[in-house]
């Protein structure tokens, strides 16, 4: 019997799940599918929300406890935050973003000048360096056009 072929993004989230011996359960692959199609930087809240339909049954507290394992193993990313809820990316691609101070939009931002920085040697010498990120605080158009913003 032939296996159906699956999309390159599943197959990765199986082979990623099976190399750190986590159970392909439903509820995990039904979120996974999820984050993956979603083009925001989404909180626990607003993918257990967006879930709700698929997973009637699924708590807040498996939604949290699954996406911080996705991002443990690395199939997202934690978002940087200034004070407000975690959250997730799951775009894993090099790129860096665009941080709205008002209203807490996330923009992915695309720039291979910044992909290049170096980090300096003394960062090196003493800490293990995981990953590099621009993060730009911006006023978004949506908030420089609003009045609470001037």
């Amino acid at each position: 019997m032939l296996e159906r072929k699956l999309p390159k993004n599943i197959q990765a989230f199986m082979t990623t799940c099976k190399k750190y011996n986590l159970r392909i359960t439903p509820q995990r692959l039904t979120l996974y599918k999820k984050i993956i199609t979603m083009s925001e930087h989404p909180t626990v809240d607003e993918l257990f929300r967006n879930i709700q339909d698929e997973l009637p049954t699924v708590s807040f507290d498996t939604v949290h406890r699954t996406l911080m394992t996705f991002a443990r193993i690395g199939l997202l990313a934690v978002v940087e935050g200034q004070g407000s809820p975690r959250r997730y990316d799951p775009n894993l691609h090099p790129h860096h973003h665009l941080h709205c101070v008002h209203c807490g939009d996330i923009i992915d931002y695309y720039h291979r000048g910044y992909d290049d920085l170096k980090i300096p040697e003394v960062i090196h010498d003493k800490y293990k360096v995981l990953s590099q990120r621009v993060v730009i605080n911006i006023i978004c158009p949506d908030c420089q056009s609003s009045d609470e913003t001037l």
